[in-house]
């Protein structure tokens, strides 16, 4: 049994919930339950999108636990940073979507793991950094990029070599997160978006989310190329040919894995 985090279905997704009271503090063994858990919902095809959140209602994840590099041994904080790696890998290798509800304060290693996901949803009086630079660190777990990404570097700057904290509201007008919504609402609204993504036929959700995050990285030329055989790949698949068939017939589609159901 899971210690560091709980596990539940609702409909076709799986909500994630970090819980290690109180700040949900994101330890080896922590992590490592947490790529496990999303290796195996990767392999469960009743699943088809995933929403990590926090216990309580003051913290989605203050980040890593400082009492594991308090004794400056690098062999030790080397475990730690390979746990980190491979729980954010196993998020970013999730053939569904993954949506972050940051239901308190998203810090460190905390924000790093949600910006893995692919939507970010916050609550009221979230707040969200990258303060390691306060504690002689620097984020190690991908957030030089990720927040770079998102919000630009002038931003990134800010936040990472100032220290700075930013509101939800802030959050959002940077580009950070995709949406605000009230406290106690997070996950509510997290899931709801994750079950629209659900409702699409699989296939065509991972060949899209690939190109999306590849696209950065490719020229147009590149990229039109790599969308076209996408695109024939998928005529002529079970998804396809049940997809077009219920718009003509004006039914809700039955994808394959709902046939398990």
């Amino acid at each position: 049994m899971a210690r560091y985090l709980t596990l539940e279905r609702l409909g076709k997704s799986a909500i994630v919930t970090l819980s290690n009271l109180p700040a949900n503090l994101l330890t080896t063994d922590g992590l490592n339950e947490l790529a496990s858990t999303l290796q195996a919902l990767n392999a469960d095809d009743g699943v088809r999108s995933v929403v990590i959140t926090g216990a309580g209602d003051t913290f989605f994840s203050a980040g890593a636990d400082l009492k594991q590099f308090a004794s400056g041994n690098k062999a030790e904080a080397d475990v730690l940073l390979q746990a980190f790696a491979n729980a954010l890998q196993a998020i970013r290798n999730y053939r569904g979507v993954t949506v972050a509800a940051v239901n308190g304060f998203a810090l460190g290693g905390g924000l790093e793991c949600a910006l893995v996901c692919d939507y970010i949803i916050a609550e009221r009086g979230a707040k969200l950094g990258l303060p390691e630079a306060k504690v002689g660190l620097i984020p190690a777990a991908g957030g030089t990029k990720t927040l770079a990404d998102k919000v630009g570097v002038s931003w990134a700057k800010r936040i990472i070599l100032g220290g700075e904290q930013v509101s939800a509201e802030q959050a959002l007008q940077i580009g950070l997160i995709e949406e605000v919504v009230d406290q106690g609402f997070a996950k509510i609204v997290a899931v709801s978006l994750a079950n629209k993504v659900a409702s699409q036929a699989p296939s065509s959700v991972a060949a899209a989310r690939k190109l999306i995050e590849d696209s950065p990285n490719l020229t147009l030329d590149e990229h039109l190329k790599r969308e076209r055989a996408a695109t024939l790949s998928l005529i002529g698949g079970g998804e396809q040919v049940e997809g077009v068939a219920a718009f003509l017939a004006k039914r809700a589609p039955s994808w394959m894995q709902d046939d398990d159901d």
